[in-house]
């Protein structure tokens, strides 16, 4: 009888084994069957309602059509951005978990910040959009141009101030560094947000400010703002009238990209799969157009073009940093 049991109970045994097997094998194959198989997350590190968010959304609707998935963008603001980096950093590497992060998390964040991701735990994919900074200054100001505002500026040296949506925000860093090259004392202030910013400007609270495009586009036909300069090495199509700070800073850049990285041990097959639809994405006439309208430029790059732009905006992001006196704390 104690034979005829252990037989009975070895035979369920194996029924249980072999169905734990079938489930896993049937995950298996859910897990490395054709990517992606399932919805995908874009985590952006900004709040909804902005550039950078449009940018996103755009970007997860044509990718949701190109890959047959949903492809679902989750707002994680905070930290500069430092939050949503470290979640995809440490994220599964399975192409599941997008970062669709602008210069900021790859550059002045790490600088400035104590963070627990490195540059090396993300992968590039495509970078899709560059957005100019635009120097605007309160109509107020006794300046018609840019030779008149720094002469305005060396006249009354450490009394100008600009405001920027943050410390160690894009607007900040190249404020300092057009400070710096042209040997002005401006006084930063902080604000939280790009929108109090541009209301302060206008209402007189501050004189002088560099934002984004799209920030300074929307308010281009107010009287009460003036426009000297643009922060790319080009002028801006939709302001060709208005110079670049290199027409008479030599060799003054200092723009903000947007793009999608991953987890750095991401499969390179899923990374391709991703940035080959990206970059389709980025020739299409009505994403170029509608990115055109906030003034961001639409890119098409491939892994190896966007890692190598991080790596070649590095050392004026160092500069920069530099001159804004930004230091990373020790602990």
């Amino acid at each position: 009888m104690r034979h005829v049991f252990k037989t009975l109970l070895s035979a369920k045994n194996f029924q249980v084994l072999l169905l734990v097997a079938f489930c896993f094998c049937g995950l298996l194959r859910a897990q490395t069957g054709p990517y992606p198989n399932r919805p995908v997350t874009m985590v952006l590190p900004y709040a909804p309602g902005g550039t950078v968010d449009i940018q996103a959304r755009l970007l997860a609707s044509g990718l949701t059509q190109k890959l047959g998935q949903a492809v679902i963008v989750r707002n994680m603001p905070g930290a500069t951005g430092a939050i949503a980096t470290d979640f995809v950093a440490h994220a599964v590497p399975d192409g599941y978990t997008l970062l669709f992060a602008s210069s900021a998390q790859t550059t002045s964040v790490p600088l400035t910040e104590k963070v627990n991701y490195k540059l090396e735990d993300l992968a590039p994919v495509s970078a899709s959009g560059r957005g100019t900074m635009i120097l605007a200054i309160n109509s107020q100001v006794p300046a018609k141009n840019l030779i008149e505002f720094i002469a305005y500026g060396k006249a009354n040296q450490g009394k100008i101030s600009y405001g920027s949506s943050g410390t160690g925000s894009v607007g900040h860093l190249v404020g300092a560094l057009f400070g710096a090259r042209a040997g002005l004392e401006i006084v930063h202030i902080p604000y939280k947000g790009g929108g109090p910013v541009m209301s302060d400007l206008l209402g007189g609270q501050i004189p002088m400010l560099f934002g984004n495009s799209a920030e300074v586009m929307g308010s281009s036909k107010n009287p009460k703002l003036r426009i000297l300069a643009v922060s790319s090495k080009e002028r801006m199509k939709q302001l060709p009238d208005i110079p670049t700070v290199s027409e008479f800073l030599p060799n003054f850049e200092m723009t903000a990209w947007q793009g999608t990285l991953v987890p750095v041990k991401t499969p390179r097959a899923i990374i391709d799969i991703v940035s080959n639809a990206i970059q389709e994405l980025s020739k299409d006439p009505k994403v170029i157009e509608t990115l055109g309208g906030y003034g961001v430029d639409a890119l098409t790059t491939t892994p190896e073009q966007m890692a190598a732009m991080i790596k070649g905006e590095l050392p004026v992001y160092i500069e920069a940093v530099k001159a804004a006196g930004l230091t990373k704390p020790n602990n």
